[in-house]
């Protein structure tokens, strides 16, 4: 019964090798109850917030194999990063806004025409989240490229930009994607533009966050309400909504000429009119309204999702309203553009979730769970590890990779320890460290049998680590992080910050402090992360 492990398996290795070869990692998991988040240096009045500085230019590429790559940057917007930077940068600067994060909004509505032409407008909404606690941005926009009936989720791995790289929430689009109306896209985009457009808007308000993107096609209205209820159902505390859209485009390159004087003025009568049912909620006024008008709004599917969206008592406000006419001065072909954000009582579905990292198959995830409970039990029963036949074991559960195991009582941390590196079958890992998480964990007393019955089993496997180049790069939830500066460093699972209801800059103080580092080393800090695929929580 009191049989250790072997001594492959103990500290000692890492004694001999950084953070990320750590063999048993302690540090990944919050115990409870957490120490309080830092205090702030000074009290702000929230109608006197500073406009918060513009974030580092600093370019964060994932591990990613499968990638979205930008089709119109060097046209619609700076294909280099410090010029694209700069660029959204002078927008956001130009709004004279500072934004108030005590009320992040639910969604935003944005143009998406080349930065010259709607660039400033957009700046406007985006200027209302910069430095907000988001972690998942929901972009629904228009297919030009192609036709097709319904909306279409990405399966790929990732957006990419000249700023970098944004991870799609894969495990989300999974579940969204066989509800009705909604399907994967099966074909290439077409070089589609806009969502792409957004991106670097995002990117230099909110750093890196998760993407649920969405391309939109043809809808009917029962489509249009049957997409908004599967989207009603995941959106949560942490979510953005985005809607892509420009409003009329006027003249004959556009076949659309309803009049032909005061078009200043009669393109905004026209335009509000669109926009007025969305903002009330009403997706079938809407629709009334562009069958009556012909309005030619590109977006008209991606706003009726956002009206039938609306929860009762939203509340839309119009940030910014103009047209290329009045850029140009040329009015015999023009394209309004609209900026908003929806206020409200805030989405009450499931919310961002932390460990959907897409390592190994569901069936694969379902059997190391049973193997970590399995060898749990069977050390408190035998004395000795549990023999495994891996020839049983779905294949993919043979892959190197790493893996904590988490052990809770009644909700509490009653023991978490792995390995960051993969440094064999991650099967091994699992078994090994379920043993290691009950009777290894020096910031508890050994689990008893006794206990067993009360205990929950958690399996996170961990996918390889990279550096990011900054802080910024940080994906709350998404992520597991190690910190270091010289011989100090520490790590935290994705799903800590999301537990302990921490923001990105929260929670790296606090991994500075478990690393023994002052809050000022997170600057010049060495900043790795990883993903992770989570299991559910499993009695024993």
């Amino acid at each position: 019964m009191n049989r250790r492990a072997s001594p492959d398996d103990l500290l000692p290795a890492l004694l001999r090798t950084s953070v990320l070869a750590v063999l048993l990692g302690v540090a990944a998991c919050a115990q409870q109850p957490q120490e309080p988040p830092p205090e702030p240096v000074s009290e702000v009045v929230m109608s006197e917030r500073p406009t918060p500085p513009p974030l580092p230019v600093r370019v964060a590429q994932g591990p990613y194999k499968d990638v979205r790559k930008p089709a119109v940057a060097g046209s619609w917007y700076p294909g280099d990063a410090e010029k694209l930077a700069a660029e959204v940068d002078g927008f956001l600067a130009a709004t004279g806004a500072t934004g108030d994060c005590e009320t992040t909004p639910m969604a935003l509505v944005s143009p998406h025409a080349g930065y010259a032409y709607s660039g400033p407008t957009a700046a406007f909404a985006y200027a209302e989240v910069r430095g907000c606690p988001v972690h998942r941005v929901w972009l629904l926009g228009p297919s030009h490229r192609f036709g097709f009936s319904g909306a279409a989720v990405y399966d790929k791995e990732a957006f990419r930009t000249p700023l970098g790289d944004l991870p799609i929430d894969l495990a989300t689009a999974a579940r969204i994607a066989d509800k009705p109306g909604l399907q994967w896209i099966t074909r290439d985009d077409g070089g589609e533009h806009s969502m792409e457009i957004q991106l670097p808007l995002l990117q230099r308000t909110l750093g890196a966050f998760e993407l649920v993107p969405i391309l939109v096609g043809q809808l009917d209205a029962e489509q249009a309400k049957q997409i908004a209820e599967a989207l009603r159902s995941e959106l949560g505390p942490g979510d953005l909504v985005v809607v892509s859209t420009d409003f009329t485009h006027y003249g004959r390159r556009f076949d659309y000429r309803p009049f032909e004087d005061d078009l200043p003025e009669k393109l905004s009568a026209l335009d509000h009119g669109a926009w007025e049912p969305v903002a009330a909620g009403d997706p079938d006024g809407f629709r009334a309204y562009i069958a009556r008008t012909g309005a030619t709004v590109c977006g008209r599917h991606p706003l009726e999702i956002l009206a039938a969206l609306l929860p009762e008592g939203a509340k839309a406000t119009e940030l910014s309203y103009t047209t290329s006419g009045e850029i140009t001065g040329d009015w015999s072909n023009t394209v309004s553009y609209l900026a908003a954000r929806i206020d409200g009582p805030g989405w009450k579905g499931r919310g961002p979730q932390t460990g959907g990292a897409r390592l190994v198959s569901e069936e694969a995830a379902t059997a190391l769970l049973e193997l970590a409970r399995k060898s749990l039990v069977h050390w408190f029963e035998v004395g000795r590890p549990l023999d495994v036949d891996p020839s049983t074991l779905p294949e993919d559960a043979t892959r190197e990779l790493g893996a904590f195991v988490t052990l809770t009582k009644h909700g509490a941390l009653r023991g978490c320890i792995g390995e960051i590196k993969a440094r064999r079958p991650v099967w091994k890992a699992v078994t090994s460290r379920a043993v290691d998480a009950a009777i290894h964990d020096g910031r508890f007393p050994p689990v008893s049998a006794e206990e067993l019955p009360e205990l929950e089993v958690e399996v996170s496997l961990l996918g390889p680590t990279w550096q990011v180049p900054g802080p910024e790069a940080v994906v709350v939830g998404r992520h597991g992080v190690v910190v270091s500066s010289g011989l100090r460093n520490a790590t935290y699972l994705p799903q800590v910050g999301p537990e302990q209801g921490w923001d990105r800059h929260t929670m790296l103080l606090s991994l500075l402090r478990k690393a023994g580092l002052p809050p000022a080393a997170l600057e010049g800090a060495r900043i790795e992360v990883y993903e992770a695929q989570v299991t559910p929580h499993v009695g024993l």
